[in-house]
């Protein structure tokens, strides 16, 4: 009986782990919220690269870019930064 009652767990672990977005997703759609003043839930990915991310939401499309700047000290200090060119314009 516990090895049912494990096996149950491990599954439902599983299952409620693969529905949550990974923390880059979130830190993106949560900053393309503000950046385009669109409720989160309404922000979808329409390009998901490495280290690119194309997003739309409330009829504005936004790219984000990974960059990394050096810091004092010799680390590095990177983020998901919007890119503001021609490309991002309204639909």
């Amino acid at each position: 009986m516990r090895s049912k009652a494990i096996l149950v767990a491990a599954i439902m672990a599983l299952i409620v782990g693969c529905g949550h977005e990974s923390a880059a997703t979130q830190q993106i759609r949560s900053a393309a919220a503000v950046d385009l003043d669109c409720d989160a839930s309404m922000i979808e990915f329409v390009d998901d690269a490495a280290m690119q991310k194309r997003i739309r939401g409330c009829g504005q499309t936004l790219t984000y870019m990974y960059r990394c700047n050096s810091i004092t000290g010799g680390g590095k200090d990177c983020r998901w930064k919007p890119v503001r060119d021609d490309s991002n314009k309204l639909d």
